[in-house]
């Protein structure tokens, strides 16, 4: 747990979105965060609430606002729920069983399991759960794979799979709800529902829940706060006692007040892109020399004030399928990164500089000039490949101008950002919508459909030798994935584990240090 003084506002942004995306996102420039001081002046407020959007949808699967979407896993549960080691720990699910070919999953649901109404869980809520999670914005990328959900005469949840993913629990943490009336909030099974008092919407402890004795608080009332001013001005006025922020966005919400800030890892990569169609990174020698150019602990401490954790794959470090191994040889080095490219056929001339013939390398490193943390991290990359004599052109393009350059693919390397799915699913990067450099490798692409497909013990063998692969034509480069922060009024709570799809997991486990239920 990390704790910070008082700062001023900077600017306003929204927050940190905590569910899968396929797409790439601008990465805002980065605000300064604090140094961790005591605030000895600060007075705990005694009641905990939380913000709510009172003008947006509460449903957990169709709405769309990320305030209300927080909320979600305390009045909701899923079939499985990811760590900080994003490992799917089962909820709902009792267990398991998968088909020969991969492409049919069937669940036995969690014995005893009923909504806030005491309406016991079925097969069938489940299943149509995830169909909605199917067509819904939110869930629709992570669920791309999926060809229905149906419940089984026997009780069970059957799941269907258009290609096997031996993962597949890592994206089942969807919210399994019992639809009310129209308009309505849906029920949950999770530790609180929602319960109006008068005009007061708040969040009551589920007595059908077996951790609503443990939960620190019986009742959680929910203020208002629709969009950025309205959230900081309740958190520093202590109406709201806990929000979430991303410090490493321009649009960080600068609060004011005295609060302990809580970080949790997320599946948002930063990474280097790569023209793998034309010029100096055609070459996989040339493209290890350059990932091996990237000072990834410097960058993060430096660049994202320490909200990252450092990769040189596409899966976070914190994963037990991540491969030492092969990211040790990508890591920083540029003494093993100047004889990658004089094994490539460049030499290093009297004036400094590297050419392969007459030819000087040279090469264009395009970044979004809307985003001054992703604007250091070039300058940085920029500044490691001169020193080996590559001449770089940093290329700051706002956002369309940077989107267009891609989809053109005018650059020789970008600086992108992507929210990978629960399971770390590269396919769009390496094969897909997201491959602007065109990038192609049949062995590669054999080596991952094999780790998709893989289940139980073979998982770790499939995923070595797939990042073994990866390490050795370095299709991208990885630079770290953020990390999110909860921020928590000082003295409110203790041993929070907020995690990327739930600020509030395990708040059965809160130390509330006298200001509880």
């Amino acid at each position: 747990m990390r704790r910070a003084r008082p700062f001023l506002a900077l600017c306003l942004c929204a927050l940190l979105a905590l569910s899968g995306c396929g797409e790439p996102e601008p990465l805002p420039s980065q605000t300064d965060t604090p140094e961790p001081t005591p605030s000895p002046t600060a007075q705990p407020v005694a009641r905990f609430s939380l913000g709510y959007d009172p003008a947006a949808s509460l449903h957990p699967i169709t709405g769309e606002s990320q305030v209300n979407q927080e909320l979600t896993g305390l009045v909701y549960q899923g079939l499985y729920e990811l760590d900080n080691t994003f490992t799917p720990q089962p909820v709902l699910a009792q267990s398991a069983a998968v088909s020969e070919d991969g492409l049919t999953w069937t669940f036995t649901l969690k014995s005893g399991a009923v909504f806030s109404d005491g309406t016991p869980l079925t097969a069938a809520h489940g299943a149509a759960s995830l169909n909605a999670a199917r067509a819904a914005p939110l869930y629709a990328p992570r669920l791309a794979g999926l060809t229905g959900a149906a419940a089984g005469e026997d009780g069970t949840l059957i799941v269907t799979l258009s290609a096997p993913n031996g993962n597949l629990p890592a994206l089942l943490d969807v919210p399994i709800v019992l639809e009310g009336e129209e308009g309505a909030a849906p029920l949950g099974t999770g530790y609180y529902c929602y319960e109006q008092a008068g005009e007061q919407l708040l969040l009551r402890a589920n007595p059908h829940n077996a951790s609503a004795s443990a939960l620190p608080y019986d009742a959680i009332p929910l203020t208002p706060a629709s969009d950025a001013a309205s959230r900081i001005a309740a958190f520093d006025s202590g109406e709201v006692s806990c929000v979430t922020t991303d410090f490493t966005s321009p649009y960080a919400l600068g609060y004011s007040s005295s609060y302990e800030a809580t970080d949790f890892p997320t599946t948002t990569l930063l990474y280097v892109g790569f023209q793998a169609g034309g010029g100096m990174c055609r070459s996989p020698l040339v493209r290890r020399a350059f990932s091996m150019a990237l000072d990834r602990e410097e960058a993060v401490r430096l660049d994202l004030s320490g909200h990252g954790d450092g990769a040189c794959l596409p899966i976070s470090p914190l994963s037990g399928e991540y491969s030492r191994t092969a990211a040790d040889t990508l890591a920083y080095d540029l003494e093993q990164a100047a004889a990658l490219l004089e094994e490539a056929g460049y030499t290093k001339q009297e004036d400094g500089l590297l050419y392969s013939g007459r030819a000087p390398a040279e090469a264009t490193l395009l970044v979004n000039s809307d985003n001054d943390a992703r604007q250091a991290i070039a300058d940085r990359l920029a500044q490691a490949l001169e020193e080996l004599g590559v001449t770089v052109t940093v290329t700051r393009l706002p956002w369309s101008g940077y989107t267009a350059a891609l989809a053109a693919g005018q650059f020789d390397l970008y600086l992108g950002e992507v929210r990978l799915t629960g399971d770390f699913d590269p396919t769009a990067l390496l094969a897909g919508e997201l491959n602007y450099g065109g990038f192609y490798s049949e062995e590669l692409s054999a080596r991952l459909a094999q780790w998709r497909a893989a289940r139980g013990e073979g998982r770790a063998q499939a995923a070595s030798a797939l990042w073994e692969q990866f390490a050795q034509e370095a299709p991208i480069a990885p630079v770290c994935f953020k990390r999110g922060s909860l921020l928590m009024r000082w003295g409110m709570a203790a041993n929070l584990t907020p995690t990327r799809a739930n600020p509030y997991y395990q708040m059965d486990q809160w130390i509330t240090t006298g200001y509880g239920r």
